[in-house]
């Protein structure tokens, strides 16, 4: 058994004015209502599984994550928990904010009941992994910044090899070089058989690292199971609500159009250079027929010898996937490998979409397709025209009509 949730619910009391929890212990009336942060949650994470959590801010995904870390306990049920556990929930938390990194550091060990030769072995390993300067672990962990202090958490709360492993949105902080070092140390993990809960609102990753997954909504566990499944229905909630929130916002100005994502601040290592299409009638044409070839010619630079992949999607304007792929999912995988530069050709043999406007996202992926070293989001916009069939949708599946008796 990973980790067991019986029964959970989690409430508060919450006042209008802080005075009141006063008065309403001297006049025994009640002057608080009750919020239901989480309420039936019941089920189990598997020993040895990758479980995603996901869902929308204030779902209740965080107050599960620390009833599952032990931070906090359940207002009703139970939660048992399988050998060592580390969490890594808000950046900076069991620090003490005064202290050095390196006080820190040893802090966390004696939290474990460490002590010795195995304190400074567990101070060594987090300080490599961190890989924080010896000026910067002097200092008082008050003046990291939110990259600094998740080094250092994510060092410390991964040094013990725990058997149990909860993150909670804790790598979308840092460079880019760290949160590919800790999604390696993750599967490092993951394949020595550790239990991890992962929370993220990052679906591929979720989709990639996890097993099964639940989505939590309004405080209750909405959908449990394989995370395709889960992540789907959730996808699906997603664009109803998103469409619902356009249909009622006020019409906005017209703006510059869509355009690739804003740079990153660190250099990639490796920066998609030029996306281009071609058909019979030229290269990028605005306009394109059902069924006729296309082909997709993606440049990108790399500035490494590490192996990476490249993955693009054919996108509506309201950011509903169409079709997805990556060099991850050829059969076998085929990394690009090297410095310099690369060029991908992919055709498209009588193009099946049917009438509609559509635009392109291209990504370069790390060798286990997790993080993302660069993208280009919704570029070079282009229209389908179906002038020859009257068939309506996005794709044209092909069919027979069969005769009845």
């Amino acid at each position: 058994m990973g980790i067991r949730f019986e029964d959970i619910e989690k409430s508060y009391r919450v006042y209008a004015r802080a005075q009141d929890r006063l008065w309403e212990w001297l006049t025994r009336r009640q002057r608080h209502r009750v919020h239901v942060a989480l309420t039936g949650a019941d089920f189990e994470v598997r020993s040895g599984e990758t479980f995603g959590l996901i869902g929308e801010n204030g779902a209740g995904k965080s107050t599960l994550l620390k009833i599952a870390a032990g931070t906090i306990a359940p207002t009703r049920g139970r939660v048992t928990r399988e050998g060592r556990v580390a969490a890594l929930l808000e950046l900076g938390a069991g620090f003490h904010p005064e202290e050095s990194g390196h006080d820190n550091i040893r802090f966390m060990a004696a939290l474990h009941g460490l002590e010795g030769a195995a304190m400074e072995d567990f101070a060594a390993r987090t300080t490599a992994f961190s890989e924080l300067s010896p000026e910067t672990l002097e200092r008082p962990v008050k003046t990291y910044s939110s990259g600094m202090f998740m080094r250092l958490a994510f060092a410390a709360a991964t040094a013990m090899d725990p058997e149990t492993l909860i993150v909670d949105e804790a790598l979308s902080v840092g460079d880019l070089h760290f949160q590919k070092k800790s999604l390696d140390r993750i599967l490092q993990l993951r394949d020595r058989g550790a239990t991890v809960l992962f929370c993220s609102h990052n679906l591929y990753q979720v989709r990639s690292l996890c097993q099964r997954a639940a989505w939590v909504h309004g405080g209750r566990i909405q959908a449990l199971g394989e995370t395709e499944s889960v992540v789907t229905a959730y996808e699906a909630h997603e664009r109803r609500r998103y469409a619902h929130l356009r249909a009622d916002a006020p019409a906005a100005a017209p703006g510059p159009g869509p355009a690739s994502a804003p740079a990153p601040t660190t250099a990639p290592l490796v920066k998609i250079a030029c996306l281009s299409t071609q058909t019979r009638d030229g290269i990028n044409p605005a306009q394109v027929e059902s069924f006729q070839d296309l082909t997709l010619d993606i440049r990108v630079e790399s500035y490494c010898a590490d192996r990476f992949h490249i993955g693009f999607s054919i996108v509506r304007p309201d950011k509903d996937n169409v079709f997805c792929t990556s060099t991850q999912f050829q059969n076998p995988p085929r990394p690009l490998c090297g410095a310099g530069t690369h060029r991908l050709r992919v055709r498209f043999a009588r193009l099946p979409l049917l009438s509609g406007e559509y635009l392109w996202s291209v990504y370069a992926l790390d060798d286990s397709g997790l993080q993302v070293l660069d993208m280009a989001e919704l570029i070079q916009p282009f229209t389908v025209l179906s002038q020859n069939h009257r068939e309506a949708g996005l794709v044209w599946l092909d069919h027979e009509w069969l005769p009845t008796q």
